[in-house]
């Protein structure tokens, strides 16, 4: 008999990218046809305010779409809910998000697949670790996870690294379920993946800077991060109030 391919859901959340797209797509075009995986590509856009919309929908009409969906959605309401809508669309064993902005790879997840043939086991969370960082960056994250370390008591490293790659059963048994809607929903998804005993392996991934568009999140500006560090540290201390109630 022979064996199926492993398929791997990628979804790409886009927010104010217009000038990035076509790179973007380029990019991901080129990793599709030399992988030896099923691979579909879902492209979620949460309601820029840009032309990306329109650069989008016009690139689309020359995809395949048996690869390559796209979402519009039709309310902003945060980047985890853009990556969750993506996720509640895919089909295959493997789901992944990534970013849209070029500081990271896009076959960096076709990399981080490919670790799933070194281990034998369904409880699995693969992770970027980002190196070639400035020094600032270095001390915010490192921080960050002394600070998830002290209230959650869990070791998370480089939290917000990107791609995040894991099975369905988790995305099924776990984030549908619970997941936040914002910026915080990596970090769920890694504290769950510690609390619910799956392995988590970082692999090493080259984290660019930004050549086009506008950072947002916690990249570019000292507001920026700031805003991000606040945002993370309520829900940090969210969520040791819920576990505490339970």
């Amino acid at each position: 008999m022979v064996k199926q391919k492993l398929g791997v859901s990628i979804v790409i959340p886009c927010f104010n990218e217009a000038e990035t797209i076509a790179l973007l797509l380029q990019s991901l075009k080129e990793i599709v046809p030399n992988s030896s995986y099923n691979i579909e590509i879902i492209i979620v856009d949460g309601c820029s305010t840009d032309s990306t919309p329109k650069i989008l929908e016009k690139a689309f009409l020359d995809l395949d779409h048996d690869i390559f969906s796209l979402v519009l959605m039709k309310e902003r309401l945060g980047y985890g809910n853009d990556i969750m809508e993506g996720l509640r669309r895919s089909r295959y064993e493997y789901m992944s998000w990534t970013h849209a902005d070029l500081q990271t790879d896009p076959s960096d997840v076709i990399k981080g697949i490919n670790l799933l043939k070194l281990v034998h086991s369904e409880k699995i969370i693969i992770k970027g670790e980002r190196k070639s960082r400035k020094i600032l960056d270095v001390i915010l994250t490192f921080a960050m996870q002394v600070v998830v370390f002290l209230v959650l008591r869990v070791n998370l490293s480089d939290i917000n690294a990107q791609p995040k790659i894991f099975p369905r059963r988790f995305y099924d048994n776990i984030l549908e379920k619970e997941a936040p809607t914002d910026f915080s929903l990596d970090l769920f998804l890694l504290y769950q993946a510690k609390k619910n005993k799956y392995e988590i392996i970082s692999f090493p991934v080259e984290f660019k800077k930004r050549q086009l568009g506008i950072a947002k999140g916690g990249g570019g500006s000292l507001v920026n991060r700031w805003n991000l560090i606040k945002r993370t540290l309520k829900y940090i201390f969210k969520l040791r109030e819920e576990l505490n109630n339970k």
